[in-house]
């Protein structure tokens, strides 16, 4: 990060992976305390008021190293992203990029498939909320949430299996995530639908 002459900030390396940004292996299963440590260090030596009174390039150097800094923590902290992460350095898209493709945007990297079976299952479960919600069944959307909540736990359960692997399958790995997805955009609706209910704390 810093010249061993002078101290001076270094500009970033625009080839660095997250991982190679805290120079950690390329691995699911990472040590998040340490992931933290390495953070707040590195925060500490890159903020940009230590060089508010450095020259231009000094400026420049230490904004584009905390803005890679905080996407590889952004990223790598929260372990849905992280999954999606390691498959799209493998050329296989699973995140919002995949899903915001324009119709004939040609790509080299594969886009995981949704399996049918899989639309129609979180389909008839957004159709129950929506019954439970409209006869005022909390009981009901309480014990929807638990179930979904429990999916998804076991679908990130399975990636970080997957992951472990000696030679992960990295297609089952990314049909676990897409499953994944698909669970927590279901758990996200259904809180923001709690937080609009009268008399509801936000």
């Amino acid at each position: 990060m810093l010249c061993a002459g002078c101290g001076a900030v270094q500009p970033p390396d625009l080839t660095a992976d997250h991982f190679r940004v805290f120079d950690l292996p390329r691995k699911f299963d990472l040590d998040m305390t340490d992931l933290e440590r390495r953070y707040k260090e590195m925060t500490k030596v890159l903020h940009p008021d230590r060089f508010a009174r450095a020259d231009g390039r000094a400026r420049r150097a230490s904004l584009e190293r905390s803005v890679q800094l905080n996407l590889a923590w952004s990223t790598l902290s929260q372990p849905v992203a992280r999954a999606e992460y390691l498959l799209s350095l493998d050329g296989i898209e699973v995140g919002e990029s995949a899903s915001g493709k324009k119709s004939g945007q040609t790509s080299d990297r594969a886009t995981q498939p949704v399996d049918t079976v899989l639309l129609i299952e979180v389909m008839d479960l957004r159709e129950a909320l929506a019954e439970a919600r409209s006869r005022g069944d909390r009981a009901k959307v309480a014990a929807l949430v638990a179930d979904v909540q429990a999916k998804h736990d076991q679908e990130m359960s399975e990636v970080a299996a997957g992951f472990a692997a000696a030679q992960p399958r990295l297609a089952a790995i990314a049909a676990r995530m897409v499953a994944a997805r698909y669970y927590r955009r279901f758990l996200e609706e259904a809180q923001a639908d709690r937080e609009g209910e009268p008399g509801t704390a936000k």
